[in-house]
C-alpha cells in the first residue's frame, strides 16, 4: 500500500507539474507564438493600407480622366469695339459664312454724308446679330481723281488723300472686319466732332499698334492698295454718282443706302436663323435684290514689290 500510494502521487506530481526550467521553455515559445502572430497582423495592416491607397489613386486618376474628357471645348471669342460701342454677344463665328450677303460700302474719309453714315447707321450690323449674314467691305476712295501726271485731288483736301491712303492699310493690315471697322469708326467720329487731324490718337484709345500702318503708308504700299480702289470704284456699273454708295450683293441701293439693314435681310438666302434684326426691318421700296445677280468682289491684297 505505501508504495502505491507513492506512485500515485508521483504519477500526479509528473502529470500537473513542470519543473521552472520547462516552464521557461513554454513561456518563450508562447512569447514567439504571440510575437509572431502580431507580426502577420501588422504586415497584413500594411499590405491592405498599401493596396488602399494604391487603389486609391488609381480610382482618383481614371476619375479625372474621365471628368477633362467630359467636359466640352471652351472657344475665346474676340469680340472687337469702337469706344465699346461695338461690344456684343450676338455673334456666331459658325454662322451660314457662305451664304452671307455681301455690303459694300464706297465712301471717303474726310466725307461727312459718309462718316455719319459709319457712325451712327452702319455700326448696327456689329451691334446685332446682323453680322452672322453679312460680309462687309469698305472701299476708300470716293470721288478721288488721278490726273495725267499721276497726282491725286481728293474732294476734302490733302488730309482725305492721306486719311484715304491710312484706311485702305487699316484694312489690308487688320484683315479681320471687326478690327479694321473699330479703328475707321474711331477716324470717322473724330471727323464728326471736327477733330480728325486728332486721328493717330485712335491707336492708343483702341490699343492698336501703328508701326504696320506706318510701314504701310510710307513703303508704298497703301498708295498701291488706293489704285487698286480706284479702279474697282470706276468700274462700278452702274457708276457711283455721290458717297456713300452703297451695295447689297452688287446691287447699288442709290439714294436709300439707310436703309441697307432691310435689304440685307431680303437678299439672306442661307440656312442661319433669321437674325432679330430682321424681325423689325422693313424694306421701303419695292425693288428686288437677286444675291446671284453679280459675282462677289474680293477686298484686294497687295504685296509690297
Amino acid at each position: 500500500m505505501p508504495s502505491i500510494i507513492h506512485i500515485t502521487h508521483y504519477t500526479h506530481t509528473h502529470t500537473h507539474t513542470h519543473p521552472p526550467y520547462i516552464k521557461t521553455q513554454i513561456h518563450r515559445k508562447r512569447e514567439r507564438v504571440l510575437l509572431l502572430k502580431k507580426e502577420m497582423m501588422m504586415s497584413s495592416e500594411r499590405q491592405l493600407h498599401s493596396f488602399s491607397s494604391s487603389t486609391l489613386t488609381v480610382l482618383i486618376s481614371v476619375f479625372l480622366v474621365l471628368f477633362i474628357i467630359s467636359q466640352p471645348p471652351h472657344h475665346h471669342h474676340h469680340h472687337a469695339s469702337a469706344a465699346r460701342i461695338m461690344e456684343t454677344d450676338n455673334h456666331d463665328p459658325f454662322s451660314d459664312i457662305s451664304n452671307r450677303v455681301n455690303l459694300s460700302v464706297y465712301y471717303e474719309s474726310l466725307c461727312p454724308y459718309c462718316a455719319n453714315f459709319i457712325v451712327n447707321h452702319l455700326v448696327n450690323i456689329f451691334q446685332t446679330d446682323l453680322i452672322n449674314i453679312v460680309n462687309l467691305r469698305l472701299i476708300p476712295w470716293g470721288n478721288t481723281q488721278i490726273q495725267p501726271n499721276d497726282t491725286w485731288i481728293c474732294q476734302h483736301g490733302i488730309d482725305e488723300c492721306k486719311l484715304d491712303v491710312t484706311e485702305a492699310c487699316a484694312i489690308n493690315e487688320w484683315p479681320q472686319v471687326e478690327t479694321h471697322f473699330r479703328f475707321i469708326y474711331c477716324v470717322e467720329r473724330l471727323h464728326l466732332m471736327n477733330k480728325h487731324t486728332q486721328w493717330q490718337s485712335c491707336f492708343a484709345s483702341n490699343g492698336f499698334d501703328p508701326k504696320p500702318l506706318d510701314n504701310c503708308y510710307n513703303n508704298g504700299l497703301g498708295y498701291q492698295l488706293e489704285k487698286t480702289y480706284a479702279d474697282e470704284t470706276a468700274n462700278l456699273n452702274p457708276r457711283h454718282k455721290f458717297v456713300p454708295w452703297v451695295l447689297v450683293n452688287n446691287f447699288p441701293l442709290q439714294q436709300d443706302y439707310q436703309n441697307f439693314v432691310g435689304y440685307i435681310c431680303k437678299a439672306y438666302r442661307g440656312g442661319y436663323k433669321k437674325p432679330n434684326a430682321c424681325k423689325s426691318s422693313t424694306i421701303s421700296t419695292s425693288l428686288t435684290i437677286n444675291s446671284s445677280e453679280a459675282a462677289p468682289i474680293s477686298t484686294p491684297q497687295v504685296t509690297n514689290p
